[in-house]
């Protein structure tokens, strides 16, 4: 059966539900109410919706279907008016499991059964060896294993995260080039016009951002999975989201926040939770790391240009939930394209970080929002000797400015002065001559 595309609205009194199912069998039609279950069936299509609160049984004040675009509308009432359903634009939480449709004895019927499979992901017990999301995503590498140069840095199956983690910073080190650095520190006339760019999410408010019909159609098709995830895995969770979310500021900010054909390779180049599958113990680590990578991988590789991202990342982070989901789904796109594997990314960690924002504990992840607008980094963060190179230069740079010329000094002004003599010695030797 198919899932239809779906959006719903409210007011004080009533739940509007839009189901798009064109071309669907209307002899078919079935809609039932039964408190907070919500059930659409016109073949092929089939939704079930619980919602977060109860409906007034079949008390529809108004349905219709639009043929022209197959669209069909219920406005049901509320059973207690005036109650605010929440998070009714997070539509994959509201989603059973997939269903399958097998004949019955009546050969004009057919019977519905949801596939109740446990999709519930489990703490691991040896997070050492476990890499994706919440490093929990083992089960989907073997699918590129002979392919994952292409996109990671290190074999998870053979390193295990301890030593990951070491081998990063080491490699990390080794790829620093001083020339690149210190030229987009000096000639960074280019560099000042990206930081000069306003963002497009200063002016967005959190209320207004609406999922767009594309988006919607991809939130329906997910799995409504259940996490069982530890504490330990939950901050791993929570500050890979913020290694992630900083290379896409940067992917944005650099290409006009309008991406490019090179998207896919920036975001995972700059994440360390991508292509090292690593994990961060605190905020400010993750932003450290999104910080080293930023000058030592990509074209535009400046300090004071990774301030400016880190204050597009907080921005973004302050739009709320549905704003976090809508960059997702465009990374998620984004790693579709070209022709290396980074569509593995979407299984190991993008799909499961859209479901999972759903659902988490909004207290918790508000503390680590909270805790990225109290970080400052530095440049002696970076562990790179950032500060002390400037200052290097900057002194060569003043030394060589100081440089003064005095004209006794010139080459050319001894050449001509000797010249003259010579013009001169030459005149009265020849006038005494010839007297």
């Amino acid at each position: 059966m198919i899932t239809p595309r779906f959006k719903l609205s409210q007011n004080e009194s009533t739940v509007t539900i839009n189901v798009r199912a064109p071309y669907s069998n209307l002899r078919d039609l079935e809609v039932t109410i039964d408190e907070d279950v919500f059930i659409f069936f016109s073949s092929p299509y089939y939704l079930r919706l619980h919602l977060p609160g109860r409906l007034a049984e079949d008390d529809f004040t108004e349905s219709s279907f639009n043929s022209d675009s197959g669209e069909f509308t219920f406005s049901v009432k509320k059973v207690i008016t005036g109650e605010h359903f929440p998070d009714l634009d997070l539509i994959t939480k509201l989603l059973t499991p997939k269903i399958q449709v097998t004949d019955s004895e009546d050969p004009d019927r057919k019977i519905i059964i949801e596939i109740d499979s446990d999709n519930t992901q489990k703490p691991s017990e040896k997070l050492d060896e476990e890499f994706g999301f919440a490093l929990a995503g083992k089960q989907h590498f073997h699918h590129i294993a002979s392919e994952f140069k292409d996109v990671f840095e290190v074999d998870p199956r053979e390193v295990k995260l301890s030593e990951r983690h070491k081998m990063r910073l080491q490699y990390e080190q080794g790829k620093f080039n001083l020339d690149h650095y210190l030229s987009d520190y000096i000639e960074n006339d280019e560099i000042l016009e990206l930081i000069a760019l306003k963002s497009p999410w200063v002016d967005l408010q959190e209320d207004k951002i609406q999922f767009s019909d594309q988006e919607l159609d991809f939130l329906k098709d997910l799995p409504n999975k259940h996490y069982n995830i530890s504490e330990t895995q939950i901050n791993y969770c929570y500050c890979s989201l913020i290694d992630i979310l900083f290379a896409y500021c940067y992917d944005r900010r650099t290409t006009q926040f309008e991406g490019s054909s090179e998207s896919g390779w920036t975001i995972a180049k700059l994440a360390a939770s991508f292509c090292w599958l690593d994990v961060f113990q605190t905020p400010k680590d993750a932003l450290v790391s999104g910080f080293r990578r930023c000058v030592i991988y990509p074209l535009y590789r400046n300090f004071d240009l990774n301030q400016t991202i880190f204050t597009d990342l907080k921005q973004l982070l302050n739009l709320g939930e549905k704003h976090i989901i809508k960059c997702l789904i465009e990374m998620h796109n984004i790693f579709l394209k070209g022709d290396c594997c980074r569509y593995i990314l979407n299984n190991l960690f993008i799909k499961d970080y859209i479901v999972y924002i759903m659902k988490w504990d909004r207290i918790k992840w508000k503390e680590v929002v909270s805790q990225v607008e109290q970080t400052t980094i530095h440049k002696a963060d970076l562990g790179l000797n950032l500060q002390e190179m400037e200052d290097d230069v900057c002194q060569k740079l003043g030394n060589l400015a100081n440089l003064t010329i005095k004209e006794d000094d010139s080459d050319d002004t001894d050449c001509d002065s000797s010249s003259d003599d010579s013009d001169e010695t030459s005149s009265d030797s020849g006038d005494t001559t010839s007297d």
